[in-house]
């Protein structure tokens, strides 16, 4: 089994920085990275992309915010929404993503770009996901935030209280060869929407698997939501024609 280990903490001067902090500003930069080279090889002003990707960032942050009240504290939340302002209840992968797709396609309209320009953003955008997003769920596993049910498999954690699945374990052991898949994919020219289908559809279809070794009650429609829109936006991309 993997053995655990408790969170490492750093101390820089009276601060006190969490590994998972660490992990998750880096996944946020290495996929910003991504993005503005992606955008220059197309074409793109890495200003402009920076520009709506930073949106994308802090509408992700917002709404995964949101999502964990909403979703891990319903009740609560229901009966006090001010909590969104006052609380720090931990993040939502799946309210990252719907935040991150809302605020960089307001930002692309504001930006006056058409239809197309705006795909092909989004589609860099999602080709960058499982890069980013790898990292920082191996913060998550650092934390061990994501605990799941009691197991004596091979992948299992061996936690004080006794062996289980880490969760952010799993995501990241599936998100690293998705990394790899992807920079095979991006060896041949893809219309844009390529990326922008077939992230939310594999990741969408692993989340529905990995809801089953879940402690919490079970979400299905989050992966079956993911997967689906996913499907539905390659069907798309097949059937439209692109300009430039």
């Amino acid at each position: 089994m993997v053995p655990y280990r408790p969170e490492p903490v750093f101390f820089v001067g009276g601060l006190e920085i969490h590994a998972f902090g660490i992990f998750l500003t880096a996944g946020v930069l290495l996929g910003g990275c991504i993005m503005i080279q992606r955008a220059r090889r197309h074409g793109i002003s890495g200003h402009v992309m920076f520009d709506v990707s930073l949106w994308a960032i802090l509408f992700a942050l917002i709404g995964a915010h949101i999502a964990k009240l909403a979703m891990d504290y319903h009740p609560l939340f229901v009966e006090h929404p001010g909590l969104i302002l006052t609380t720090s209840a931990g993040l939502r992968s799946i309210g990252g993503l719907a935040g991150g797709l809302i605020g960089a396609s307001i930002r692309c309209r504001l930006l006056g770009l058409r239809f197309f320009e705006r795909i092909r953003m989004l589609d860099i955008m999602a080709y960058a996901m499982p890069f980013g997003f790898a990292v920082g769920r191996f913060g998550c596993f650092l934390a061990h935030d994501h605990r799941g049910l009691a197991s004596t498999s091979w992948i299992a954690v061996q936690f004080p209280q006794g062996p289980r699945y880490d969760l952010g374990l799993i995501e990241f052991l599936f998100l690293m060869p998705l990394a790899g898949l992807f920079l095979i994919l991006d060896r041949r020219p893809r219309k844009p929407g390529f990326f922008l289908g077939l992230f939310p559809a594999l990741y969408g279809a692993f989340r529905l698997w990995m809801d089953t070794l879940h402690i919490q009650p079970m979400r299905f429609w989050e992966g079956a939501a993911l997967c689906s829109a996913g499907i539905v936006v390659l069907l798309m991309h097949r059937k439209l024609r692109y300009a430039g």
